[in-house]
């Protein structure tokens, strides 16, 4: 026997008894996607993010006797640290939940120094993805780095690649070093996919990128099955208890370069699961969540443009046979591709009219879109689009962003016009400043002389063992083309029109029709009419107050943020939900209490558009009108600690317009309609306190919320994004069972 033949027959008993030594060692590691919960969860999504890292991370890691969960609840994953005692940490970092994974960093350091932390997502000052992520020392996001990583020292390693591959990195070397973070730490080796920070704390050490999974080859590959299905394994089980959106990922990156995003900053190729692996998941899934009792009614589909692939189309066919067994999911929730809407159509028409459709135009302004490189807009498609969708009966939302450089105050309510004149229902939603994006960088924000403000993200905050945590966001308030006061005047009109566009005011939109005045004219009048000095009452009060909460709620710097909500009076403010609230989603609600001043200002300018109108029926169309949406007010009285209703609640009321009746037959000429007729009003007094019971105990603390969403049950509203995730949907929220009923007497 040879000298060498015996190293490598030694080398190998070493292998065995090291092998043989780890698996009765054993590996724990506990994988977060932690989420506050204050409030009531923000997002009630499947973590379907951790579970692919799980699964990976069990095909690769076999010489291990591996121990592995999985947790959302803040409360779970401290338990699990203080007495399941893992050995590897993994938690998420996105914007929602930065603060609160590195909170959980520290308590599990201050409890167990030696356990490895590991961060990972794109809410790090280089972003996630980026193939050059830090090469030199002279660069500006190095320095960033280094100071994100300094200020974090209860973190070990930040993974800036794909999750699924540099967790394995950190894991095995880990293992390597006798299950030592300490040992790890002190050799001062980068890893492949991570960047750390050196022992002497004077440099970064960055790990060579690592390709996404699936990338090599065509997409036709479907490389992205090499990472087996937390699904199918039933590694995800317990949380398909119905509580949680069951989510799927059917593609990974995004072929555009949008300058806001912080998946721009490189073009990504896109990798993609198989159709076949796809559609056994959602069979999988659709049984276990068929048998729950009011379980989740819909899906999540976290593609960046889901319908811009045929193989979409493919899995539109599958999804449609899980519809057909198991009559779920009720509605797919997607982010709409940016082109190829044909597509969408398709897939929307497969599954039932079901599809979520949102197409985020951020600007219709042709230079804007160029600076932000959203060049791939068609306007001539986008119309044709939109009237296809008409046909089908199909709403349209689109979301536009303020305020982007080059976009002015003009250009903005141009955008808002030419959007509602296409019956699109616009959204506006402040700039975010996001790590990673073009917007985030330094030299970006100096040649937009972009000016930002700090605020708090509504409803993600928590006290942790005594330290209150929050996560706030960065948003720009002024460009060169856009001041602050121009920006204010767009949130304060976006603010009106989210109002008015509360499905309770849909037939003022109907009237606005049939009098022939334009939606865009008829909002323009009516946020004039309110902002007029002489313009008194409720409303005027609560527009007043949405103003200045809108100023309030900006801070100059992250710190004075932080500082201001950790004082104990402004945390009780938090928590009773008096400050930090989605403010227009607050005000919205709250618009409904003054609900009879809302009718007022709305008929005034109805009726002023109707000066010098020799169609004398037109008055009476309005008066009646006015009359019979007056009566179906109802929030004031339901809000009262009494209820303020009783059994008793019955009375007639005599119409020269049957509105009623035109509401049910709009494609009718309304002149037929101007007749007298004669009706009995009353509630089901029953049925609204079953709904106020169950409203309030389904959003339990968060009484702006729950309040909100009562106030659109008891007007016959649509369902608030809790509620129509749940089954609970069909006993609820399928009829206006609390809309004040009549009976036509005459």
């Amino acid at each position: 026997m040879s000298l060498c033949t015996a190293h490598i027959q030694l080398l190998l008993y070493c292998l065995k008894k090291l092998n043989k030594l780890n698996k009765m060692k054993g590996l724990k590691i506990l994988l977060a996607d932690p989420r506050h919960n204050t409030l009531g969860f923000h997002s009630k999504t499947m973590p379907i993010n951790i579970g692919y890292i799980g699964e990976y991370l069990k095909k690769k890691i076999q010489n291990i006797n591996l121990e592995l969960k999985l947790a959302i609840e803040p409360e779970e994953i401290f338990e699990l640290l203080k007495k399941w005692k893992p050995n590897i940490l993994g938690c998420s970092n996105y914007i929602w939940n930065s603060n609160l994974s590195y909170a959980i960093c520290k308590y599990s350091k201050k409890i167990y120094p030696d356990r490895l932390c590991i961060l990972g997502g794109p809410e790090f000052p280089a972003g996630t993805g980026a193939r050059k992520i830090i090469n030199t020392e002279q660069d500006k996001t190095y320095d960033k780095c280094l100071k994100y990583l300094k200020d974090r020292p209860s973190v070990d390693y930040f993974a800036y690649s794909d999750g699924e591959v540099a967790f394995i990195e950190i894991v095995k070397k880990f293992v390597e070093n006798n299950f030592s973070a300490k040992i790890m730490k002190n050799k001062d080796q980068p890893i492949e996919g991570n960047v750390s920070v050196s022992k002497d704390q004077s440099k970064l050490l960055v790990g060579d990128y690592i390709n996404r999974i699936g990338t090599e080859g065509s997409i036709k590959n479907h490389g992205r099955d090499i990472i087996p299905s937390p699904y199918l394994s039933g590694l995800l089980d317990k949380f398909l208890d119905g509580t949680y959106v069951p989510a799927f990922e059917t593609a990974r990156g995004c072929p555009y370069l949008c300058a806001y995003c912080d998946q721009g900053l490189e073009q990504n190729k896109i990798t993609v699961f198989s159709t076949k692996r796809l559609a056994e998941e959602m069979m999988y899934v659709g049984k276990k969540i068929s048998k729950i009792k009011g379980g989740a009614n819909s899906i999540h589909i976290f593609d960046n443009n889901w319908g811009l692939f045929q193989k979409d189309v493919d899995l539109a066919d599958h999804v449609l046979k899980v519809m057909n067994k198991y009559d779920w999911p009720g509605y797919i929730k997607c982010s709409s591709p940016k082109a190829k809407w044909e597509n969408l159509l398709k897939i929307n028409d497969k599954l039932k009219n079901r599809v979520t459709i949102a197409v985020a135009m951020q600007s219709v302004n042709l230079d804007v879109l160029k600076i932000i490189k959203r060049k791939n807009l068609a306007m001539q498609q986008y119309v044709d689009f939109t009237k296809e969708l008409h046909k089908r009966g199909k709403p349209l939302k689109s979301e536009l962003i303020i305020p982007l450089p080059g976009e002015t105050e003009d250009s903005f309510f141009k955008g808002i016009e030419f959007l509602m004149n296409q019956k699109v229902s616009p959204a506006t939603y402040t700039l975010m400043i996001l790590c990673g994006a073009e917007f985030g960088k330094d030299e970006s924000m100096k040649k937009n002389k972009m000016k930002t403000k700090f605020r708090i993200l509504p409803r993600e905050f928590g006290d942790y063992y005594g330290e209150k945590v929050f996560e706030l966001e960065e948003i720009c308030i002024e460009t060169s083309s856009m001041n602050f006061q121009s920006y204010l005047k767009c949130r304060n009109y976006n603010f009106i029109l989210q109002m008015i566009g509360h499905p309770i005011f849909s037939p003022i939109y109907d009237l606005t029709q049939k009098i022939g005045l334009n939606w865009y004219k008829f909002s323009r009048q009516l946020i004039d009419l309110i902002q007029n000095k002489n313009f008194k009452g409720d409303l005027k009060n609560l527009y007043n107050e949405f103003c200045e909460e809108s100023y309030q709620e900006l801070f100059d710097t992250y710190e004075d943020a932080y500082q201001y909500y950790s004082k104990s009076e402004n945390y009780k403010a938090l928590v009773e939900n008096k400050k930090g609230s989605n403010l227009l989603m607050k005000y919205t609600g709250k618009s409904i209490l003054v609900y009879d001043d809302i009718i007022n200002a709305c008929f005034c300018v109805l009726k002023n558009n109707l000066n010098g109108n020799l169609d004398k029926s037109l008055d009476l169309v309005l008066d009646s009108s006015e009359k019979w949406l007056k009566n179906l007010s109802l929030a004031k009285q339901i809000f009262n600690k009494n209820n303020g209703l009783t059994k008793k609640n019955r009375h007639q009321l005599e119409l020269n317009f049957d509105f009623p009746e035109w509401i049910k037959n709009k494609h009718l000429p309304f002149h037929q309609f101007v007749k007298k007729s004669k009706y009995e009003l009353y509630y089901d007094f029953n049925k609204i306190i079953e709904w106020k019971s169950y409203v309030l105990s389904f959003y339990k603390t968060d009484k702006i919320q729950s309040n909100n969403r009562l106030i659109e049950f008891l007007t016959g509203l649509s369902i608030g994004s809790g509620l129509r995730g749940s089954k609970d949907y069909e006993k609820y929220g399928r009829f206006a069972l609390l809309e004040k009923q009549f009976t036509r007497i005459n």
